[in-house]
């Protein structure tokens, strides 16, 4: 595909990258984010595992009251994103909080959490197409196949424009959410499995089960909000547009999320859910849609996951070509990687770069069954994601506990933003000594998975000091900065 490369205004500021450009509305941003998000594959296959390994019956409450601590790290989110000029997400967030070091780490983190979520969308993405061919009588191919034909797919939309991205991403969704909406109506229509009861808001049901492993479990279920900062350059009046989808994001999976667990709880019966997930954990959500709604709308769900498999790939696609683009233009990587495409106005060198970087994990995962390579690249994505959260989060309170320029605003957003951050600490915390846990290994393999994401980390803070020391020209862009771009915390 012939293309050629553009420049810098001049006037613009700029360390030698162009400039991204967009025409996102408020609702195609909307269904970005809620596409990364991946409805379906929460419904699918996330919800039974919190269901199971967190608080069971009471899971509902638990998602509502992560859903309170999301909101609450949004007001701070959407606070910094209208001091910060640039893109960069939290990766520019940590730095202005917390310095450059921290910072420069917290953007290699951001690599890992979505070049992990890329390979687990398209792991699980190969084996539900993998499942669904076998049922209607076609080949016995492995899931990596499937996985590279989406990837060749995600690949070609991901050097395009962001605009025709958020189409196609908007379609899709609106599948997904249509066929939710219709499974919890038809459940609620028929009263379940025994009517329709209460006994998910029952103080001896919210505390049961372990209550750690369920609230960190259920903030998994958030992730993908926080992406509406990264595309800031990409949409039609961010200063408005992203606070208003942020909140909208986080509102609808709040409802939509506690709402369904509720349902799938009571297609059982709170009795008998929890036998249920024990013994037929992958297809009990299946099951119950076929059920409640019919055969077809069971062959539905399966292709949906799939569609949603691929939409999470081509928005985690979308967020980690951006996040490699905006280290390129700071100078930390390569600055050919922050060219910008004349025509589509997209970071294409950056997306070609992630899209051998993904080719390369899919090729390497082959040789695994589907469902380990998913539960483990889904599991580093989750490490990943709740180390970044948690960095962010504090980030963004020092922040803003140090503006003198938002008045009483910035002191409730501080309060609300601190809060969310000692929430955050918890999951960190429970994360950890659950590693084992969420990316599904056993003995010396979990400790090597841990140290090779916390040696990633480290190294993004040890060129960050290398920088200091012999390209302090570099060192001072770090994080998107500017001379008076941000107040960054002395060093």
């Amino acid at each position: 595909m012939p293309h050629t490369e553009t420049r810098p205004p001049q006037g613009v500021k700029s360390h030698g990258e162009g400039q991204l450009h967009g025409n996102i509305g408020f609702f195609n941003l909307v269904f970005t984010i809620l596409a990364y998000n991946g409805p379906m594959v929460v419904f699918l296959g996330y919800i039974p595992v919190v269901i199971l390994l967190g608080n069971g019956v009471g899971t509902p409450v638990m998602v509502l009251v992560c859903g309170v601590v999301a909101m609450l790290f949004a007001t701070g989110l959407v606070a910094m994103g209208l001091r910060l000029p640039k893109p960069g997400g939290f990766y520019s967030y940590a730095t202005a909080g917390l310095g450059r070091i921290v910072g420069l780490g917290t953007g290699y983190t951001a690599l890992i959490c979505y070049y992990a979520a890329n390979l687990s969308a398209y792991a699980l993405g190969g084996l539900a197409a993998e499942h669904l061919v076998k049922d209607l009588g076609g080949p016995g191919l492995s899931w990596w196949i499937y996985g590279l034909a989406m990837f060749i797919i995600t690949s070609a939309l991901g050097y395009l424009n962001i605009d025709f991205s958020a189409k196609i991403l908007t379609f899709f969704l609106a599948l997904e959410l249509i066929l939710m909406v219709v499974y919890n109506a038809s459940v609620i229509a028929q009263g379940g499995a025994h009517g329709l009861g209460l006994e998910s808001f029952k103080p001896e049901n919210i505390f049961s089960g372990s209550i750690g492993v369920a609230f960190l479990l259920a903030m998994g279920m958030y992730g993908g909000f926080e992406a509406s900062v990264i595309f800031r350059d990409e949409v039609k009046r961010p200063e408005k547009t992203v606070p208003r989808a942020t909140y909208a994001v986080v509102a609808v999976l709040t409802v939509l999320y506690a709402l369904t667990a509720w349902v799938f709880i009571n297609s059982y019966g709170p009795q008998a859910i929890m036998t249920v997930l024990e013994t037929n954990l992958e297809t009990a959500s299946g099951d119950s849609v076929q059920q409640f709604t019919g055969s077809f709308a069971y062959y539905a769900a399966t292709a949906l996951l799939i569609t949603s498999s691929f939409a999470l790939s081509l928005a985690s696609h979308n967020v980690a070509s951006r996040y490699l683009f905006n280290l390129s233009a700071d100078g930390v990587l390569p600055k050919s990687l922050s060219r910008v495409h004349s025509r589509h106005s997209s970071p294409h060198r950056a997306s070609v770069a992630v899209s051998i970087l993904v080719v390369v994990g899919i090729l390497s995962l082959a040789g695994l069954e589907g469902g380990i390579a998913y539960a483990r690249t889904a599991g580093i994505y989750a490490y990943a994601f709740t180390v970044l959260i948690a960095v962010a989060a504090l980030a963004i309170t020092v922040f803003l506990a140090r503006d003198r320029t938002g008045g009483k605003k910035a002191v409730w957003q501080t309060v609300t933003t601190g809060v969310s951050t000692i929430f955050m600490t918890i999951a960190l915390i429970l994360a950890t000594s659950n590693f084992e846990l969420i990316v599904g290994t056993e003995g010396i393999l979990t400790w090597v998975v841990l140290a090779a994401i916390l040696a990633i980390i480290a190294t993004g803070m040890v060129t960050a000091a290398v920088y200091r020391k012999r390209r302090p020209d570099v060192y001072a862009r770090i994080g998107r900065n500017d001379a008076g771009d941000i107040v960054p915390k002395p060093e």
